[in-house]
């Protein structure tokens, strides 16, 4: 029975399930968060053994040729990108479990609903194609239509310049939005799946019903824009303390303190084994390592968004106490 029709699911869970605003949600979240770190970050480390897997390859491979390259890393990021759809899926069964105030059990949660998991990787992958094209599509509208004005404002001369500065002006706001706009119809659709336990297609369904409506869509796109923003945020500032760390030590091969903020943030470090260095090797594993502790922030977030929209269209949170109140009864009668 899905987790939509059998909220029992929920027995002893917090009295506080209902409605939040946005500050509260993210209080929430972190809260959650800070309770269960070490489940979640138990889960979430997945992540850093499995890209460090990707990155150690990356520099074995330099001296292959084109068709080894292709050969090795088409399996290696189909390999990476399921492993990172599958912990973000048991992040959210986490979450879930959180969120209602259950106790998470890591390994249950490991095994729960593998059968859909080649639905969910399918639909993810779909929303990352058409999230691709939409941005290539963005990026050519506006550079044909900066290109014009351009030339015809100043001529050919600085063109170059000009149209660079345009593009990243007028780019980063539509960008954020298209990201965000995807990146939110593609987490109710994984909640859907794995919390109502749904197919494809209803997945997709629900998460346009949970986020459609007067004066909710932009909210809640609003909503999980800033939750990832706020996890960016903290990554950001961990780089910042981590790189100036390294720059105090003076290992070999680390740049000033802005310089390797710049790497460290843009992931602007070496690719080549003859290029490797123990300072650059530390920033991979320290990046890793804030990836990792970030990733179950912002699912945490957009899990009890989801569950704050069910409560808002759909009465959740009644239909939980209800359960709540008949399991009590029938305990008592016990």
């Amino acid at each position: 029975m899905s987790e939509k029709n059998d909220p029992s699911q929920a027995n002893n869970g917090p009295p506080t399930l209902r409605a939040l605003g946005l500050g509260e949600l993210l209080d929430t979240t972190f809260s959650l968060y800070r309770t269960h770190f070490w489940s979640f970050f138990g889960i979430a480390s997945g992540y850093f053994m499995a890209m460090t897997i990707a990155i150690s390859i990356a520099f074995l491979d330099d001296a292959a040729g084109r068709g080894a390259m292709v050969a090795i890393w088409v399996p290696t990021v189909i390999a990476v990108f399921g492993i990172f759809l599958f912990l973000v899926s048991r992040l959210v069964l986490a979450g879930a479990q959180v969120c209602l105030g259950n106790t998470i059990s890591v390994r249950d949660v490991l095994n729960q609903g593998k059968q859909r998991f080649l639905s969910y990787f399918v639909g993810s992958f779909l929303f990352g194609v058409i999230t691709f094209f939409c941005l290539v599509l963005l990026l050519f509208i506006i550079g044909f239509l900066a290109l014009l004005y351009v030339q015809s404002a100043i001529g050919t001369d600085g063109v170059a310049v000009a149209l660079n500065l345009i593009l990243r002006v007028f780019t980063t706001l539509p960008t954020v939005g298209i990201v965000g706009f995807f990146i939110t119809y593609w987490s109710f659709f994984a909640c859907a799946m794995w919390l109502e336990r749904t197919s494809m297609g209803v997945g997709f369904k629900r998460g346009r019903e949970l986020i459609r409506g007067k004066g909710r869509w932009w909210r809640v796109i609003g909503t999980v824009i800033a939750i990832f923003l706020l996890s960016v945020a903290i990554g950001f500032i961990l780089r910042t303390v981590f790189a100036f760390l390294l720059v105090l030590i003076g290992l070999e091969g680390v740049g000033n303190f802005r310089e390797t903020v710049q790497w460290m943030v843009l992931w602007e470090l070496p690719t080549k084994l003859s290029e490797l260095r123990l300072s650059y090797a530390l920033m991979y594993l320290i990046n890793l390592g804030i990836d990792t502790f970030t990733m179950p922030i912002w699912v945490i977030g957009f899990t009890r968004l989801y569950f704050d929209q069910r409560i808002r269209k759909e009465g959740f949170d009644i239909e939980v106490m209800a359960t709540r109140q008949e399991v009590d009864s029938d305990a008592k009668t016990i």
